[in-house]
């Protein structure tokens, strides 16, 4: 049993470092991380601006990516040991968050930077960005119809319990 605990949480471990070392590896993963529109709104100049500044504080990211990948591998393991021990919990669950937090302040110092400054349009996409919805539009009403892909024909006439009349 204690073999496909360790086994499970090497799966999963490994999972974690590679969805985080993608996110790092790719130029503009801490937009999508923090905020998934902004890669669709910036312009070119600004998306060069914005990898700029997060650039020169790549020093800073790295340590606090592998702080976050380790200690959710310690809260993981403390989950799944059999003695889960609450005040280790709180103190590895603290400093992901500690670090998540630094992370954040740095892509806000970047993003305040970048130059050109978001437009007042872009801003304003992003505080009415709801996942899921149309892109831009804040009330479904406002919203296009989405494309057709596939004509079909009309319904077929029903009785009173629904099923198709067939004549």
């Amino acid at each position: 049993m204690n073999i496909l605990k360790c086994l499970l949480i090497a799966i999963i471990v490994t999972v974690w470092e590679g969805a985080a070392s993608a996110q790092s590896n790719h130029p503009m993963g801490l937009e999508a991380r923090f905020f998934p529109m902004l890669g669709r709104l910036l312009t070119d100049e600004q998306r060069l601006s914005l990898l700029r500044n997060m650039d020169s504080q790549r020093d800073q990211i790295q340590p606090l990516q592998e702080k976050i990948r380790s200690s959710r591998a310690a809260l993981l393991n403390q989950i799944v040991n059999g003695k889960f021990d609450e005040k280790f919990a709180r103190q590895y669950a603290g400093q992901a968050a500690g670090a998540e937090a630094q992370l954040t302040v740095i892509f806000a110092r970047a993003l305040s930077q970048m130059q050109p400054p978001l437009s007042a349009r872009q801003i304003a996409q992003l505080k009415n960005f709801q996942s899921g919805r149309f892109f831009g539009f804040r009330d479904e009403a406002e919203a296009p119809a989405p494309e057709v892909h596939l004509k079909l024909p009309p319904p077929l006439p029903t009785d009173t319990n629904g099923l198709p009349i067939v004549n």
